[in-house]
């Protein structure tokens, strides 16, 4: 009788350390897809804010010139502001915060091409320092406890 005990109770704690096993690992992979997303939608952003940032050098004095800028500013801040969007849901909050602020920056920029107006390089370092931050933001963001080191 005893040795029944012994051996239920053993196979309820392989049970237990079984189903705790395999709940870590399911945690571990969802947190894996989390960070592809939020790396995803980091790259999705750095190429909307590659297309605006591709103008910097460039002066342009003719108006239509001017307005093929802003349109093409425009469009890469509407499709910056969908990716942000989407870190809305699955970003932390300092990351989404960061996110923002990068939102808020090139807005700035575009904001000023639509005036017809060259952005100086305070507007364009303010872009560079938010971008800056938004990747620390992101590499914070997606530390997962499997590649840090074991005590």
């Amino acid at each position: 009788m005893i040795a029944g005990a012994f051996l239920l109770a053993g196979a309820v704690l392989a049970l237990l350390a079984i189903a705790l096993s395999d709940r870590r690992k399911l945690n571990r992979e969802d947190r894996r897809r989390w960070d592809r997303e939020i790396r995803d939608t980091y790259l999705e952003i750095t190429r909307h804010l590659a297309r605006i940032t591709a103008f910097r050098y460039q002066v342009l004095t003719d108006e239509d010139e001017r307005q093929l800028r802003y349109q093409a500013g425009a469009y890469a801040l509407a499709g910056m502001r969908e990716q942000v969007a989407m870190l809305e849901v699955i970003g932390t909050p300092a990351l989404i915060a960061k996110a923002h602020e990068l939102e808020d920056r090139t807005g700035v920029v575009v904001s000023l091409w639509h005036e017809l107006i060259n952005p100086g390089k305070p507007e364009y370092r303010a872009l560079h320092t938010a971008r800056n931050e938004f990747l620390d933001a992101v590499k914070d963001s997606i530390r997962v406890e499997q590649y840090q080191p074991r005590p």
